[in-house]
């Protein structure tokens, strides 16, 4: 083989990466616009020694590409105490320019959620609105062959979360 050829075939490999590398990157721009919110609580059971709820998620899909959530995990924290570590390993469909409804099981122990901030019932309740709640969440999404991390932190009082929004009630 000539030197110029593959000096040629060389240029073109870098060429073709190149391009690849940049449409890659636009797509996980694309896939970056999105929004995801609150929706609410679904208790399941709720007594002094075990809560099971369900939380409500909306992902909002600002983007015209659909793709699968594949696995969610979400970090609790109280206070910026760590409470728990939540996981979903269930896929979840995301069409492009929708919003998607997911939801996650929750069951803890509320005593040792107390214990472990340091406070009791009656205070806990009595300062919703001074109690930080804050999930640092981390999406595993699916794009064609790629799979990327999608991180997220929300971050409210615990008043704000119980009290219906203006669209709930």
């Amino acid at each position: 083989m000539k030197p110029t050829t593959k000096k040629y075939l060389i240029a073109g490999a870098i060429g073709v990466v190149t391009i690849a590398g940049a449409l890659a990157y636009l797509q996980y721009k694309k896939l970056m616009n999105y929004a995801l919110k609150f929706k609410g609580l679904k208790i399941r059971k709720l007594n002094f020694n075990e809560f099971d709820f369900d939380v409500i998620l909306d992902f909002i899909n600002k983007s015209d590409i659909d793709f699968i959530i594949e696995r969610q995990v979400y970090n609790v924290y109280l206070n910026d105490i760590f409470v728990t570590k939540l996981e979903n390993a269930s896929p979840t469909q995301i069409k492009a320019k929708t919003s998607s409804l997911m939801g996650l099981n929750v069951k803890l122990n509320p005593k040792s959620v107390l214990e472990k901030i340091g406070i009791n019932a009656v205070n806990f309740v009595a300062n919703a609105n001074k109690t930080i709640f804050k999930v640092d969440a981390k999406l595993k999404v699916k794009l064609w062959f790629f799979t990327i991390n999608i991180p997220f932190v929300y971050q409210s009082t615990l008043k704000d979360m119980l009290l219906p929004s203006p669209e709930q009630a």
